[in-house]
């Protein structure tokens, strides 16, 4: 499918909530001014001009966590003294277009330190101590000029990729000895990257438990249930069956890798007959995700955006046995699904996958019942859209019922 939805981009990188936005925007609005991190009381107090409880905004903020580390858009000393600076991490940092360059500059000061430590002289009989004069390496970059370049020591201690690095001061300014830990990082591009990179390290990814057995008919019906609750939420269609023969291959048994890749196929049209906004020019993960996205409350989103990545990962599987190259995605699709590379039992494989997608459309489905019941007639699609034809309007012309049923045979 040549669906691209935002399923790469990293969940810190989410769009916000109000309150979180004000929170980041008080703190980047006070270092911008004073080239230094606000307290929390001056946070605080400015959330409560807002009308913000201080303590809910900041737990609604996004993070992950693993162990003992936890990693969010900010940083903070946990006592709640008022004199403690809140601080915005860099993936913080990356949803205020003003911080673009200061992003940028710590991201190719990674690159410069992992670098730098690749090249050292290292030798085999004893340790090399690998020493980086600060002031020098920002003049070689060209970051005299960045507005925070002051706060590039302060970065370097707070962020996980860096923090494992010594510092000190010496006559000529701070001096870094960048760890071995960098080398994950060399070479990273942008943000997201970055931000992958430290998940993969820090939490790598279990493989997904297998899940509970379904019915042969489980699939095609998760499609049905979707598609009625979406018209009586919605006010038309949202699944066009591309043809009887492909829904039906769905209910079908798989024992050889042949039949896996068939009913994949068959899943993948399926998946590209989903027209969750006929109007809107985009492949039908991205259609659904930026309609609910617009539509749903902000609480039922982190299941929505959870569901439409377990079907975007199906697809990377589907893929994988039509188009060269597709490969790679596959295999890091797979332990996501609780599957391993390769598969070697396609009958289970193949009753995982169906699993993974009911689950993932019953919880769309619980998601868009919330919404309130459409008074308008479902709507007729435009001729473009995918599924509809010249076969529905005979259909319509051989006399369908005033409900949308087929008219009585005796």
């Amino acid at each position: 499918m040549a669906d691209r939805i935002q399923t790469d981009t990293d969940p810190l990188l989410h769009s916000l909530g109000g309150p979180q936005k004000e929170l980041l925007t008080i703190i980047g609005d006070a270092v911008m001014a004073t080239g230094a991190w606000p307290v929390y009381q001056y946070v605080q107090a400015k959330l409560d001009d807002l009308g913000l409880d201080s303590e809910e905004v900041f737990a609604g903020l996004p993070r992950f966590s693993h162990l003992h580390l936890a990693y969010s858009l900010i940083r903070r000393d946990r006592s709640g003294r008022e004199e403690e600076p809140v601080k915005l991490t860099v993936a913080g940092m990356a949803h205020l277009d003003r911080f673009a360059s200061t992003v940028a500059m710590f991201l190719r000061v990674v690159n410069a330190l992992a670098d730098r430590r690749a090249a050292a002289p290292f030798e085999p009989g004893r340790v090399v101590t690998v020493e980086i004069s600060g002031p020098e390496l920002v003049a070689d970059l060209g970051l005299d000029g960045e507005p925070l370049v002051g706060l590039l020591p302060e970065l370097l201690q707070g962020e996980p990729a860096t923090w494992h690095g010594a510092q000190q001061r010496g006559d000529a300014g701070w001096i870094y000895q960048p760890s071995s830990h960098l080398r994950r990082f060399r070479g990273v591009h942008d943000v997201n990257d970055y931000l992958g990179r430290m998940r993969a390290w820090i939490m790598p990814q279990e493989p997904a438990p297998a899940p509970e057995p379904v019915s042969p008919l489980g699939v095609v019906a998760a499609f049905d249930y979707l598609d009625v609750v979406w018209q009586l939420k919605v006010g038309r269609k949202l699944v066009h069956v591309p043809s009887a023969e492909r829904a039906a291959r769905l209910t079908l048994p798989v024992f050889t890798p042949e039949e896996f890749d068939n009913r994949l196929s068959a899943l993948g049209e399926m998946f590209k007959g989903l027209d969750a906004a006929p109007d809107m020019d985009a492949g039908p993960f991205d259609k659904m995700r930026r309609f609910l996205t617009r539509e749903l409350p902000a609480e039922s989103l982190p299941a929505v955006r959870a569901a439409i990545d377990t079907l975007f990962q199906v697809t990377h599987i589907r893929n994988s046995g039509q188009h060269f190259g597709a490969a790679p995605q596959a295999a890091a699709a797979l332990p996501a699904l609780g599957l391993t590379f390769p598969i070697t039992d396609y009958a289970a494989a193949w009753w995982i996958v169906q699993t993974h997608v009911i689950n993932a459309l019953d919880a769309i489905r619980v998601e868009v019942n919330a919404l309130p019941t459409t008074t308008r007639p479902p709507r007729p699609a435009p001729a473009s859209a995918p599924g509809r034809g010249r076969s529905r309007s005979r259909r319509t012309a051989a006399g369908a019922g005033p409900s949308g049923s087929a008219p009585a045979t005796s």
